[in-house]
């Protein structure tokens, strides 16, 4: 277990307000002043800097930080795999993986595979980011961009990304630019998803954003944002994979863009030097399709 002190440490660095982490350990402001002395004096670096009252991480600090969050991760699941008798499967997946990718190679790990038990989180990549910091999650699969400093990957698998509509919005089988969409009203995921992320870095490098649309529907779920698509309630940009069926039906059209093909990753991650390195990369083989 690692010393109380680390995670107050751990708590500062989240909130990089000491007042504020007193408040979540349920501690006095002094006793985390103590604590992070007492880790200061034992590693002989200073952790924190101040401008005012802003509080900032030394760089030796950043460096502890990112040895602390694996080795809480490493100990977390060392914990769950004593507890449990079959072999845990404890990760993460983003909404588009988790509810269109998952469902059908879980069926096959599973029915292949007695001895495991699963427990799947599915959330928007930040979040998933922020489980696996904590060690509430040992990977995840997901389609957002990530830090590679802080994470170990494998490509998973390459998706189209793509724009779709109602085919009562007639483009006559041409294709438009970004520019002649942006009438059109846009609905997209909430800030955090690996598609809003994909969506900006794309219109991004055209000079666009999101606000240069007519207007901006924020939706939480895919499924809602395909009936609203459907029902001619705007434009959406999603992985295919969201919509295939949809587009099978002809329910829903895929737009097409001049000169503008995207396609992304989706990566299998989990923290950088992990001491479970080699199992992740195991499980890894057993997910790909």
């Amino acid at each position: 277990m690692l010393d109380f002190r680390v995670f107050t440490f751990l708590k500062v660095c989240e909130t990089l307000n000491f007042t504020q982490a007193a408040k979540d350990l349920h501690i006095t402001q002094p006793a985390v002043t103590k604590h992070i002395q007492a880790l200061e004096n034992d590693y002989q670096f200073k952790l924190f800097t101040f401008k005012g009252k802003q509080c900032q991480l030394t760089k030796q600090g950043k460096e502890l930080l990112d040895l602390l969050v694996t080795m809480n991760n490493d100990l977390q699941h060392f914990k769950t795999k004593q507890k449990q008798e079959n072999i845990p499967l404890n990760f993460g997946a983003t909404l588009t993986i988790g509810e269109f990718v998952m469902t059908d190679l879980l069926l096959k790990i599973l029915s292949e595979n007695e001895n495991l038990h699963v427990k799947m989180l599915v959330d928007n990549t930040e979040s998933l980011l922020k489980s696996i910091d904590q060690g509430q999650i040992d990977f995840a699969l997901i389609e957002g961009f990530f830090s590679k400093d802080k994470y170990d990957f494998l490509p998973y698998r390459k998706e189209p990304f793509v724009a779709v509509a109602s085919p009562a919005f007639d483009f006559n089988g041409k294709a438009v630019t970004l520019e002649n969409l942006l009438t059109f009203p846009l609905i997209i995921r909430e800030e955090g998803s690996g598609t809003r992320e994909l969506l900006e870095l794309t219109l991004k490098e055209a000079n666009l954003t999101v606000h240069d649309f007519a207007k901006i529907i924020e939706i939480g779920n895919l499924n809602t944002i395909k009936s609203l698509v459907k029902h001619q309630l705007g434009l959406t940009f999603v992985y295919q994979s969201v919509v295939q069926q949809e587009l099978d039906r002809g329910e829903l059209v895929l737009v097409p863009i001049k000169d503008l093909t995207i396609s992304h990753d989706f990566t299998f991650i989990w923290r950088k030097n992990s001491q479970f390195k080699t199992q992740y990369q195991d499980i890894f083989n057993l997910f790909r399709p």
